[in-house]
């Protein structure tokens, strides 16, 4: 498939229902000297007979010289521009615009070697064996050295050069971009697409992002995009070729969906006799991030609006069958945002008999293991046990969902693959990151000041030389560490927002819908000795999770609750084990001893221990002792225990 959808790189066609003529601009990019649009060659388009409203020109049949030339398009008794929807290289100069190269007479891409893109040495992973890293490209960089919380804008080479080995290091190997196609906003997450085929402006060249994700093969790491679908920004071009309602869009609120104050693509109906041009544009759009990316997958943003499980079947079998088409057996997946929580569409047999998308981002499990954390599980007679919440968290069973005083559990899924676990995501108004949201419980319960964004930020930055504040941030960090740890051993496809493994915290408030997005990942703080130490250790777990064949199947056995466990004064230990299909007990497991409960135990003994004594390998650690070291388990033989040191809000990790 090639930009624009005829077959053909050099003919270009563009909608433009209703127009009675269309012209093509241009000159050649080396004329910028004498930018002059109004006085540019024009070239008449012509209407397609055969599809009316559609309208072509030849670039081939031109007789151009070689070079590269911008170009956009005027419609009659309309003197504003529009540029190419389907432009896949833009440039900025008074306006948006298209670009185009030509050699020998006919349209040609620009050259890219893919030849030393794969590495036998580090291959993609499956999709039950990576760990995803979120990530907002803009939002990587800024100057520490200005005490500037602002953002500077992040691009593809800063990623490459500055922060790529860094996640190498980390051991991730899937990254999940925000969306970078092309938007309208320089400093934001990039939900307000203008150019669906071609990359950021703001974050450097197709060249740019192609050798982003050439690199990130080269070192095992899998590419997922972030695609917005439901709607689209008033700047793309497909408003001034279509307004709305046109072929592309539908009214704001039909079908009670939510645009966001942008405007919502039509699916529900075609556009003309059995054409629906929404649906098609975006086909056409997951094919060639597929064909000329080389990308990994799609997120779908905001699937729940979109309501239609037709298209997203659809865009799910395309984008998989250009993957299949162009690189056999490289592992794919089609991931949905649906608020709804609702892993039906995930199923094998979904919508005719197949799934509607490969997994969808587990909103329970976020708010779930966010209660937990803070040990806000509590036990309501009539409903579930803190037990069974528990373990329907950590298996594949559907999370607690309290659905406004209607409480329930959510459907479970059917493989691990199907479910994107996360206790942190780049939407922070709804679920703060981790270390606020800890630290800031523990400063309001020690008496040590506010939950704010601004208290925190100043605590973490500059402690005061009481040491009640080193503890407290030294027991957040210690409970972070907890978080992932239950994150990297649950049933499902753990992801993390970009900052999290080393507690980063909010330097902006994080509820206004401008300044969250305008909030940078601080990698100075990753240096703080806490911090630092924190790191090493989700970097071990993360290798766990991403090395050990035990996490990468659906097996978890609940093998201890403390016998108060469901009270709501009671203890909070529990244990668990992913098991890999072979009996508890048995070599080869992760082992999973958690206290959940603001009660320390520098002894602790765990009864009817499955593995006897065979022998633990402890897994991973903060990377640091925390405030209570944590001794050998020991075995007792004759009465078949365990005995260990649990300390409060600590999750220690063992392989057998």
């Amino acid at each position: 498939m090639t930009v624009p959808p005829t077959g053909r790189y050099g003919l270009l066609a563009i909608p433009a229902p209703g127009a009675a003529s269309v012209t093509m601009r241009y000159a050649a990019l080396s004329q910028r000297d004498r930018f002059n649009p109004a006085a540019w060659a024009p070239q008449a388009l012509v209407e397609d007979a055969a599809s009316p409203g559609w309208w072509n020109i030849d670039l081939d049949a031109m007789g151009l010289a070689d070079g590269v030339y911008e170009y956009e398009f005027l419609l009659a008794g309309n003197g504003t521009p529009i540029a190419d929807p389907y432009a896949d290289t833009i440039t900025r100069f008074g306006g948006y615009r298209g670009l185009f190269r030509i050699s020998g007479n006919i349209r040609v891409p620009q050259q890219f070697r893919w030849d030393d893109e794969f590495n036998q040495a580090y291959p993609l992973r499956q999709n039950n064996q990576i760990v995803i890293y979120e990530l907002a490209v803009k939002l990587i960089e800024n100057d520490p050295a200005e005490s500037n919380p602002l953002a500077e804008l992040g691009t593809f080479e800063k990623l490459i050069f500055e922060r790529l080995d860094y996640l190498v290091n980390l051991g991730i190997n899937c990254i999940e971009l925000l969306p970078i196609e092309d938007t309208s906003q320089t400093l934001d997450w990039g939900y307000g697409t203008r150019f669906y085929f071609a990359p950021d402006f703001d974050m450097g060249t197709p060249i740019d992002a192609k050798f982003f994700i050439k690199s990130c093969h080269q070192r095992g790491i899998r590419v997922i995009l972030d695609v917005v679908m439901n709607f689209y920004h008033q700047t793309c071009p497909l408003n001034a070729l279509s307004p709305v309602p046109g072929w592309f869009s539908v009214q704001s609120g039909t079908d009670g969906r939510t645009d966001f104050g942008q405007i919502l693509f039509r699916y529900n109906d075609p556009s003309y006799g059995n054409y629906f041009a929404a649906r098609e544009f975006l086909y056409q759009m997951a094919e060639y991030w597929v064909k000329e990316y080389h990308v990994d997958g799609f997120r779908i943003d905001d699937f729940a609006d979109i309501k239609n499980w037709e298209f997203g079947q659809g865009f799910r079998q395309c984008a998989w069958a250009a993957s299949n088409a162009n690189f056999p057996g490289k592992p794919f997946i089609v991931i949905a945002e649906d608020s709804r929580r609702d892993f039906a569409e995930t199923g094998p047999a979904a919508y005719n008999g197949s799934p509607v998308v490969d997994a969808i981002w587990n909103f329970g499990f976020r708010d779930e293991i966010r209660a937990l954390a803070l040990d806000q599980i509590t036990t309501v007679y009539g409903q579930p046990s803190r037990t069974e919440r528990v373990q329907h968290l950590l298996s594949q069973q559907g999370v607690w969902n309290p659905d406004y005083g209607n409480g329930h559990f959510d459907p479970g899924f059917s493989d691990l693959a199907c479910s994107v676990a996360y206790a942190t995501s780049h939407d922070v108004a709804d679920a703060p990151r981790l270390m606020n949201t800890i630290l800031g419980s523990i400063l309001v319960e020690q008496g040590l000041g506010t939950n704010t964004v601004a208290n925190i930020r100043s605590v973490i930055d500059n402690p005061p030389p009481d040491l009640r504040f080193t503890g407290a941030i030294a027991f957040a960090l210690y409970r972070v560490f907890g978080v992932f740890a239950l994150l990297m051993t649950a049933v499902g496809i753990p992801m993390f927002y970009a900052g999290e493994e080393f507690a980063d915290v909010h330097d902006l408030d994080n509820l206004d819908v401008n300044k969250k997005q305008q909030d940078p990942v601080q990698w100075a703080r990753a240096a703080y000795p806490g911090q630092a130490a924190l790191l090493t250790g989700v970097a071990n777990l993360v290798r766990l999770h991403t090395r050990h064949p035990a996490l990468q199947r659906n097996e978890i056995s609940f093998f201890y609750f403390h016998p108060q466990f469901d009270d709501n004064a009671g203890c909070r230990v529990f244990g668990y084990a992913r098991t890999a299909g072979n009996g508890i007990g048995n070599t080869g497991q992760v082992i999973v001893l958690a206290n959940m409960g603001a009660e320390k135990f520098p002894v602790y003994v765990i009864p009817n221990w499955p593995w006897g004594g065979r022998p633990l390998t402890e897994a991973a650690t903060p990377g640091a002792p925390g405030p209570m070291p944590p001794p050998v388990p020991v075995y007792d033989g004759i009465s078949n225990s365990l005995t260990l040191a649990l300390d409060a809000f600590q999750v220690r990790v063992f392989t057998s």
